[in-house]
Parts: structure tokens; sequence; C-alpha cells
């Protein structure tokens, strides 16, 4: 195995990376490696992007899914929040 490739994270390891990056700061030396490997491959970076996307939808939106959240929601439906709500709860242990 060369160095260079070393040092490159594979994808599958992006991933769980990426996901990891949104609830924790990770070390200086394993953001450089992802900011290389986030240039080099742009599936990846569109990876990143969705996830930063869904992130922020989900939380511009979890307030209007909520009880106490606005009646009525420019984005979403009642009849598509219930169903949201009630897909939710059905998975929460």
């Amino acid at each position: 195995m060369s160095r260079v490739s070393r040092l490159i994270f594979s994808c599958q390891n992006m991933a769980r990376l990426l996901s990891d990056a949104m609830d924790r700061t990770l070390p200086l030396h394993v953001r450089l490696r992802m900011r290389v490997h986030l240039i080099m491959c742009t599936l990846c970076e569109r990876y990143k992007r969705q996830l930063t996307l869904l992130r922020n939808v989900l939380r511009t939106d979890a307030a209007q899914l909520r009880d106490d959240g606005p009646a009525q929601s420019p984005r979403l439906s009642t009849e598509v929040k219930e169903r949201i709500r009630r897909t939710l709860d059905s998975h929460r242990p």
C-alpha cells in the first residue's frame, strides 16, 4: 500500500466520519484527511451536502412536527405531519 493511499480515507470511512462530524468535533488530522478526500471525490462531497441539507431541513421543520408547533406549516400538510409522527412513534424504543 502506498503512502498516499494510507493517507486517504475510503468512501466507506468517509460516510461514517461525515456523520460523526455533525455530532462532534473531530481531531484536526482527521478533518484534514477528510478535506483531502472531499477535494478528490465528488460523490462524497455530494453526500456531505445531502447530509447537511437533511440536517438543516430537519432542524427547521422539527418544531412544526411537534404538537406545540404552528397549526399550519407552509411545507407540510396536516395529513403528512400526522403520518410522519406515527412513523416516528412506531420506531421509538
